[in-house]
Parts: C-alpha cells; structure tokens; sequence
C-alpha cells in the first residue's frame, strides 16, 4: 500500500483471494490486509477527508460472473480496477514495460504485456490443465506409484518414497487421491523435485516433462509477439528454481530476475487507470 506520493505505507499477509472460489472471503482477505496498515497510520477507509483507490490482482478474473459479483460489492475505495493475479505480477515483474511472465506455482499460466496488448496462455485449471505445474508434478508422482505397486513400472526411490508418505497403506493412498484437489497434490511435488536432484529416473523424467510444457507456454507467447524482439520473461512461482535446470537455453536466455513484486504491480495498475482517466 503506498500514498499518493510513492511512499510505502505498509505490506501485510491475508487470506485466500480467488473470485472463483469465493467472492466474499476475497474480500474479507483484502479488507483484514489493508485495515491491518491503515490502523498503524490511524487511518480507516471510511474516513471523510481520505481517497482512497485500488488496483488488485486476483485469481478467477477470467469468470465474468465471479468478476461481475466482486466489483458490484459495495466498498469505500474511489477508484477500483481489477484484474487478474498474472496481469499485476507481469505489471510488477518488468515495472510496467513489454515482457512476458510464466507462473509455474501449483498451477501454470503465461501472460505477456506488449504495448497494452494482453496474451495469456494456459492457466485453466487442474487436471484439465496446468500442465508442469506442481500440482501436475504431484499427480505424476501419484500415478507413478500406484503403476509400481502393482508391477505396471518398475521400482523407483520416488515411488517408495510418496508410498512411505502415506505410512505404506495402499488403501489410505486411494483414498486420498479419489479426494484431493490440486492444492492437496502440489504438496507432493517437493518429493519429486527432491528425488530428482538426487537423480531418480522416474523423479527426472517428470521434471523433464514439466520444463517441456513451460517451453510450451513460452512458444504461444512467443508467437502472440508482434515485436521481432523478443520480450523479456521472468519465471514465476513456488516450482519455478526447481524447473529452471531443465529448461532449454533459449528460454533461459530470455529470463530475467522481477523487477518488482505483484502488489507494486497492483499499485501500478491503479496508477495507471487514474492517469489514463485523469488525460
């Protein structure tokens, strides 16, 4: 959260926000942050003499109806633009010049800005979808397991490993599968990842597919490019260091550190807008 003048005012933690999910717990997760800095400023967002605008970045902006719900919510914020999580964190990671972003968290998405011109690639959802993400990876790993415990593939360390993760018991392991969902399955990607540093065929194969499929992503944003330069593309996410080695060299050449957070992003967007509108 930053004044008028640039000058932070604080950065807090909250809750979930994706729209998609739920409407209402986005924004109490977005309340209880933004009251938790105005409150050590003596400030409060229904006070008079006080402006205040917001650009937020959230997860499901691609459902018109979740998106139409969240901004018809009655707030106290004079200007309010919303957009998608990966808009504000391409915003933020080339400080609002042309490039490009790939998310690899537990899901997968690409997302590009050249000249106001938006291009999102992939991002629809597991297991539909978010291919080399790392609830993919975890579902792999899963998949895996179940084919060497009833001889379809050979013995791995990855194997026995997710096998002792769930106390060897076969049954508990279905069951956990038939319910889990895509945060549930990310949570076993560590041991993917952990068991192909230590070169397991199996645990390599996986991250080798995985980098395969953010390659992938970058391509559709390479051709969405009207530029002949290629743009700049910061790799994003929780998996994003374990993929990294896998990648080809020209992806890697591209690669850049993020230039700033997706919150500086989201502020950048409300900057924007107001500009824009103010012109």
């Amino acid at each position: 959260m930053e004044d008028e003048e640039g000058r932070l005012l604080g950065q807090e933690l909250s809750g979930p926000a994706s729209i998609r999910i739920s409407v209402q717990q986005t924004w109490q997760s977005i309340l209880t942050a933004l009251n938790q800095i105005l409150q050590k400023h003596n400030l409060s967002l229904t006070q008079k003499d006080k402006v205040f605008h917001a650009g937020m970045g959230l997860a499901g902006c691609e459902i018109k109806e979740a998106y139409d719900t969240f901004i018809k919510q009655s707030h106290h914020f004079k200007t309010l633009v919303v957009s998608s999580d990966s808009h504000t964190a391409c915003l933020g990671a080339h400080a609002g010049q042309n490039g490009a972003i790939i998310i690899a968290g537990t899901g997968v998405v690409g997302f590009q800005l050249e000249d106001e011109r938006i291009s999102r690639v992939g991002g629809w959802g597991f297991p539909h979808d978010d291919e080399g993400g790392g609830a993919w990876l975890g579902l792999q790993g899963i998949s895996h397991t179940f084919k060497y415990l009833d001889g379809r593939e050979q013995s791995s360390a990855l194997a026995e490993e997710i096998f002792n993760h769930f106390s060897e018991n076969q049954e508990h392991m279905v069951s956990w599968a038939n319910q889990a969902n895509s945060t549930a399955f990310a949570e076993l990607a560590p041991i993917v990842i952990a068991n192909a540093k230590r070169n397991d065929q199996a645990a390599l194969n996986m991250m080798k597919q995985a980098a395969y499929a953010i390659e992938k992503v970058s391509d559709a944003l390479r051709a969405e490019q009207n530029h002949e330069q290629v743009l700049p593309c910061a790799l994003l996410g929780g998996v994003a260091a374990a993929l990294l080695p896998y990648l080809n060299s020209s992806l890697r050449s591209r690669l850049r550190q993020p230039a700033l957070t997706p919150d500086a992003g989201a502020v950048l967007l409300a900057r924007r807008y107001i500009a824009k509108k103010d012109s």
